[in-house]
């Protein structure tokens, strides 16, 4: 029985009009950083720092701390500009499901790469308060390693006291999100409103796949049976 549904932000639950990753891109090109699309494609999903700091060195530069410090500095500022002036809104479906999640007595948590200063923007923005509209969250910057280490899930897990991965279900749109609920032990879910396709979570072994976190519900109605 599942009694906690655990969800990446971006993509996932939230709708940016893909800013973050223009922005990350942004961030490391603009110090003169060169790489494909597909080695861009690794990064989606996990902490913004540390894919910074790869997609720097991926790039072919001299990764220093000082680089680091200043790609990070103006990738802060960037989105915390373009939230502002563009403030993200909940995917379809999403609010609905989350309220019907309740109903069922289902906690509900975010995880993220994100870093708390930018949860707390997007949250603020969009109207999402912690103990109504979800339970608990985690940014990636208040674990050790964000994913596809399992660190994130861990966090909320303990925050809301549940000690048994097999009620846990972690949806993502990126291979870190799958790779992090596998790495935990709990049920993984890709979903396709990010950049994945269903033969991509298929390959990763995606426990399901739905076109959307807002299907969530139906999922568990067979799951719970």
């Amino acid at each position: 029985m599942i009694s906690l549904a655990i969800f990446d932000m971006a993509h996932t639950t939230v709708n940016d009009r893909d800013e973050v990753y223009r922005v990350l891109r942004e961030s490391t090109e603009r110090q003169g950083a060169e790489y494909t699309d597909e080695q861009f494609r690794q990064w989606m999903g996990t902490e913004k720092k540390w894919a910074i700091r790869n997609l720097l060195e991926i790039g072919g530069l001299e990764v220093t701390e000082e680089l680091v410090e200043q790609t990070w500095d103006w990738f802060r500022a960037e989105l915390r500009r373009t939230y502002t002036e563009q403030p993200p809104v909940a995917l379809e479906g999403v609010e609905e499901m989350f309220a019907a999640l309740r109903e069922r007595n289902i906690r509900i948590a975010l995880t993220t790469g994100f870093n708390r200063e930018t949860v707390d923007l997007i949250l603020d923005a969009m109207g999402w308060e912690i103990g109504q509209t979800v339970d608990a969250s985690a940014a990636g910057d208040e674990v050790e390693a964000g994913r596809p280490e399992p660190f994130l899930i861990q966090k909320v897990m303990g925050e809301l006291e549940v000690t048994d991965p097999a009620t846990v279900i972690s949806l993502g749109d990126t291979s870190a999100d799958v790779l992090s609920a596998q790495r935990a032990g709990v049920t993984s879910v890709g979903v396709l409103s990010g950049h994945l396709s269903r033969e991509q979570f298929a390959e990763l072994r995606a426990d399901h796949v739905l076109d959307s976190a807002a299907d969530l519900p139906g999922l568990l109605a067979e799951l719970n049976r």
